[in-house]
């Protein structure tokens, strides 16, 4: 069986014999392109190459880069407007260490949940709070915050809180609340 040969005409040249599969990598690799002409045995006239190739799909870089970096825009926009409020949420829920400031983390929780809706809190850093550790299972916990409400000037507040500590259950309580934050019945 006697394998096709094809002759090609590019850039003026006439180059050959090939195969089919050697012309379709030839245009594949840029080689070649829509300009170039092809003629086999048979044929009466030159035709166009691209009627004997795979046609390549055109790169869509510029589309393919503007996806990303608009994923990514995205992505950075979420981190910087939620990352911060998230990462403080997610450490005021999980504090369950017998340290100061695992202390300080779950006062300022338990300060956000008495607050009323639509209030907003930003609370003092760590540094400037004053927590006292108290023997094996407890804390009083004296932390400052600006309170902001809707349509109202911000006010500087102060929170105790007096906190229990379990130690079976690694977490912290208000003091007087049992463990789990269920009332006994």
């Amino acid at each position: 069986m006697q394998v096709e040969a094809f002759f090609i005409y590019h850039n003026g040249e006439q180059r050959g014999p090939y195969t089919a599969k050697q012309v379709n990598h030839l245009y594949q690799c840029n080689f070649i392109d829509d300009e170039t002409l092809y003629w086999r045995e048979g044929l009466e006239q030159w035709q166009p190459v691209s009627q004997i190739v795979l046609r390549r799909k055109r790169k869509r870089r510029m589309l393919f880069w503007s996806i990303l970096l608009g994923v990514l825009a995205a992505t950075a926009l979420f981190i910087a407007l939620f990352g911060p409020v998230t990462a403080d949420a997610w450490r005021e829920l999980t504090s369950g260490d017998f340290t100061a400031e695992s202390a300080w983390w779950r006062a300022r929780r338990l300060v956000r949940e008495q607050i009323p809706r639509g209030t907003d809190v930003r609370f003092d850093p760590f540094t400037s709070a004053q927590v006292t550790l108290n023997g094996k299972d407890g804390a009083t916990v004296l932390l400052g915050g600006t309170l902001t409400g809707a349509g109202s000037a911000a006010e500087h507040g102060a929170w105790r809180v007096v906190l229990h500590y379990d130690e079976n259950h690694m977490q912290w309580s208000p003091a007087g609340r049992p463990p789990g934050g269920t009332p006994p019945k």
